[in-house]
């Protein structure tokens, strides 16, 4: 699979990958506590990282990032949802049984012939 990312000049450290917001050119105290450094001694450090971008000086929105893993997340969340509602069914005993496990069988089964096939497309 073929994953593009397009990362932007982070605007916390202008591209730099080091923090200098803070007074002085110092450090902010939100890179400082990424840095889980102790609470007495965040103030005044100079030359963190930026806890923005991780110190490569690009970032990639957060919205971007949410795109990339919400359609792998569902499709490891609702099988297993899926699963469990037919187990459910079938120990107590459901009426609709069987259109339950019509339903979700269908459902499972595209997800899994979308992730396992092996004709996917690289674009």
């Amino acid at each position: 699979m073929q994953v593009t990312v397009n990362l932007h000049d982070c605007k916390h450290c202008d591209g730099s990958g080091t923090c200098a917001k803070g007074p002085n050119q110092t450090s902010c105290l939100v890179c400082a506590k990424k840095h889980e450094l102790p609470f007495w001694s965040r103030k005044g450090q100079v030359g963190l990282m930026c806890g923005s971008c991780g110190g490569i000086g690009r970032a990639e929105p957060l919205t971007e990032r949410m795109n990339k893993r919400i359609t792998p997340m569902l499709a490891l969340l609702l099988p297993i949802v899926l699963l469990v509602m037919i187990s459910l069914a079938a120990v107590y005993e459901s009426p609709y049984f069987s259109q339950i496990l019509a339903f979700s069988s269908a459902i499972i089964g595209s997800v899994a012939g979308f992730y396992f096939s092996s004709n996917r497309s690289n674009s």
